[in-house]
């Protein structure tokens, strides 16, 4: 099947241009409209997170963002002079063990720049002003906002990245309730002299204020002030009144209790924080991703990552339907994944935000005392890190997350061995135990290291780095004749009716040459069993990989008739091929 129509993708801050990008390598074609004049000039969101730049790397694009950016590889708090939490982001369970500091503007730029490189362009000062849609398409209303001129055009899809005043989801009636916080937020783009790459943040009686660096000795600081009576050293604050260079050196004095030399502003503003969540995210053949759908605040900089995000999650699906590959219904799981995702966030990000700008004294000590206490637990630090470093989002309850896992009874006392009647390996006990603390069905596929063929060094992540889905079949650590020539029947029944569309890895425990392998189309070498260890994989077994990174379907020991089953309602059958 042909696509007739290209896709229109309303907004070209992060979230449109990521999809924009997803759809260009998936091969779809798409129009990509603004209505701003030109792309922004200023830093505004500042962090890409861990998981985001995995899926960078996935599209095969992070090497720019890496080029421009600065690793930030930990995070303090400091309250009464001293040091009260310190994160280290080498924890992170991450090839990325940072967050990494760039301002929006170059966020933007790099991912036009990957538009550019194949021919595509922004059409900017084009506003949409209203859409109607049939089965078939979406009949949009677009403004020339340079000539006057309107025009009606027919769209396969509208993806609406338009931003908190979306016009898409005002036009698709979605509510989008939430509240504004009280607190009067303060923000300066600035030079100063601090050393390091680690963001800081004090904690004081007059309130707080934050240090996130993002390169050439550049900080984004942030502070906050009480709604009731804004005032800094005891003098009233004017939010009508613009910031100045002078205020900021005097909130930053009053609450890190010393002068730090602050110079070239870059940008300086007030600005108020919203928690807001539209109740849909699809509506036909309309949908709308990042800020339109969800917005909250910049504590833990997730915003902007939670978009573009959510157009890895979308572009992939697109793609599949437009190639007639697959049924409109598996569009519907961009909601329901996303939109949970988008409401966790928002929650996480609510209560740090209530928590770091409580104004009460007792409540400010108590604050100050639990997080030195609970940050120094290892446990909470890894679910801190997890959260905001994203990499701990996960499709686990997704109508896309399948397992197959035999009964724990069917192991008890059982050791490695070939089952008389189906030939399939069967894990004892221990490698059941193993498998199911391994990462399940819908969460994110994880990196380690491997050698391939020729025996150089690689990280799974860079066999993944492909548009199709990764079937990774696992020997275990009992070579098994039978196993491997089960391996090829299910490799040679994924490239009959499959093909293009999923690639096979086998993963041995060995280095190359010590097992007598059939032919494979790809083996990858698990000589420290790392990967095995990680997965779970004593025993035989086989991971399916979601074109974006995430775990879709595993089962132990490996099952082609399962993993059909899980195919057939991903795919159109009889459109790929069985």
């Amino acid at each position: 099947m042909t696509q007739t129509k290209p896709v229109l993708i309303v907004g070209a801050g992060p979230t449109g241009l990521t999809l924009a990008c997803d759809l260009l390598r998936r091969g779809i074609s798409f129009r990509i409209i603004d209505q701003s004049q030109s792309a922004t000039t200023v830093s505004k969101a500042i962090v890409i997170h861990a998981r985001t730049l995995e899926l960078l790397e996935n599209m095969g694009i992070v090497e720019p963002f890496l080029e421009n950016g600065l690793p930030v590889r930990g995070t303090n708090f400091y309250a009464g002079g001293k040091r009260i939490v310190h994160l280290n982001m080498d924890e992170i369970e991450s090839h990325y063990k940072y967050a990494l500091a760039i301002p929006q503007s170059k966020t933007e730029e790099l991912l036009t720049n990957v538009l550019s490189a194949s021919g595509v362009k922004v059409d900017r000062n084009f506003e949409l002003l209203d859409f109607s849609q049939t089965a078939d398409s979406v009949l949009a209303t677009i403004k020339n906002l340079e000539t006057g001129a309107e025009e009606k055009l027919e769209y396969s899809y509208l993806a609406g990245c338009d931003g908190a005043h979306s016009r898409t989801r005002k036009t698709l009636g979605f509510s989008f309730e939430g509240a504004e916080y009280e607190e009067l937020f303060g923000a300066a783009d600035v030079a100063c002299d601090i050393q390091g790459d680690e963001m800081s943040g004090y904690l004081s009686e007059h309130g707080n204020v934050i240090f996130s660096p993002f390169g050439d000795g550049r900080f984004r600081i942030i502070f906050e002030l009480p709604h009731d009576n804004p005032q800094i050293n005891g003098r009233p604050v004017d939010e009508n009144e613009p910031i100045t260079l002078a205020l900021v050196e005097e909130v930053v004095k009053e609450r890190v209790g010393r002068a730090i030399k602050i110079e070239d502003p870059h940008w300086l503003s007030w600005f108020k924080v919203h928690r807001r969540f539209a109740d849909g995210y699809r509506k036909g053949r309309v949908f709308i991703l990042g800020d339109a759908a969800h917005i909250h605040s910049p504590v833990g900089g997730v915003g902007m990552n939670t978009g573009m995000q959510d157009s890895i999650n979308l572009g992939w699906k697109l793609a599949l339907c437009l190639k007639g590959l697959s049924d409109d219904s598996l569009l519907d799981t961009y909601e329901e994944e996303r939109k949970k995702v988008g409401q966790s966030v928002l929650k996480g990000t609510h209560m740090a935000t209530k928590f770091v700008t409580f104004r009460h004294p007792v409540a400010v000590n108590l604050r100050n005392s639990l997080m030195h206490i609970l940050a120094s637990q290892e446990l909470v630090q890894q679910r801190i890190l997890r959260s905001g470093s994203l990499t701990g989002v996960s499709y686990r309850s997704s109508s896309l997350s399948w397992e197959c896992h035999p009964p724990i009874d069917d192991s008890l006392g059982r050791t490695l061995r070939l089952s008389d009647d189906d030939g399939e390996e069967k894990p004892g006990l221990g490698a059941w135990i193993e498998f199911a603390r391994a990462p399940v069905a819908g969460d994110r596929a994880l990196d380690g290291d491997c050698r391939n063929e020729r025996g150089d060094e690689r990280r799974l992540c860079q066999y993944l780095s492909s548009e199709r889905f990764q079937l990774l079949l696992f020997d275990g650590f009992v070579a098994s004749p039978d196993g491997y020539q089960g391996f090829k029947r299910i490799e040679e029944h994924v490239n009959k009716y499959f093909k293009n569309l999923i690639d096979v890895h086998v993963i041995v425990p060995e280095a190359n040459g010590v097992l007598d392998l059939p032919n494979y189309n790809s083996v990858i070498y698990d000589f420290d069993r790392i990967l095995h260890k990680t997965y779970g994989a004593s025993s035989e077994c086989l991971y399916l990989i979601r074109p974006d990174g995430y775990i879709g379907f595993r089962s132990q020991p490996a099952s082609l008739d399962d993993l059909v089953k899980y195919l057939s309602g991903v795919f159109v059958l009889s459109a790929v091929g069985s």
